[in-house]
């Protein structure tokens, strides 16, 4: 009895290849009007830096620009219409202008968007939501100020250091 059972795992242990590896999200609709397959490549590749769903970025530059990397509106720039002044708070350091750069305004408005989808729960509307309307207060009363890259330390006395959050 005891053989049969050994027999048992020691097969099913063989049987058990490899886990999977994780590959880059697969979005390969066709080109929506206005996008390029290097817009596309550029969307995909930011997506999954920032590890959001390709189709959220789709929608949010859709809805911004419909992907005119060149888009002005009032104070908004580029691609994903995003502010000088959001960009440099999470990192930019360049002149305006390079906000007009398809790959530049992809990899800035990306990193805001990632914090717009990790307050929404995965809810693409409301990531959408939380984007074009700006997140830094609901950020900060969740503790959640360094995991969107807002800032590097909580600001709240009841926040813990870190991103607690999550």
């Amino acid at each position: 009895m005891k053989r049969m059972l050994l027999i048992c795992l020691l097969m099913a242990a063989c049987g058990r290849g490899a886990p999977e590896p994780t590959v880059a999200q697969e979005f390969n609709p066709p080109l929506y009007p206005g996008e390029s397959q290097a817009t596309r490549a550029l969307v995909n590749k930011w997506a999954d830096h920032y590890d959001i769903p390709c189709s959220l970025l789709h929608r949010v530059i859709q809805r911004e620009s419909d992907y005119r990397a060149g888009a002005r509106n009032g104070p908004y720039w580029g691609m994903m219409q995003i502010l000088p002044e959001t960009a440099r708070g999470i990192g930019f350091q360049g002149a305006n202008a390079n906000l007009l750069d398809a790959d530049t305004n992809l990899e800035w408005g990306t990193k805001y968007l990632r914090g717009a989808w990790l307050l929404s729960y995965g809810d693409e509307a409301a990531a959408v939501g939380w984007y074009a309307r700006g997140y830094y207060y609901e950020a900060r009363n969740r503790c959640m100020l360094v995991a969107t890259a807002l800032r590097d330390r909580e600001v709240r006395k009841h926040c813990p250091n870190g991103s607690a959050g999550l």
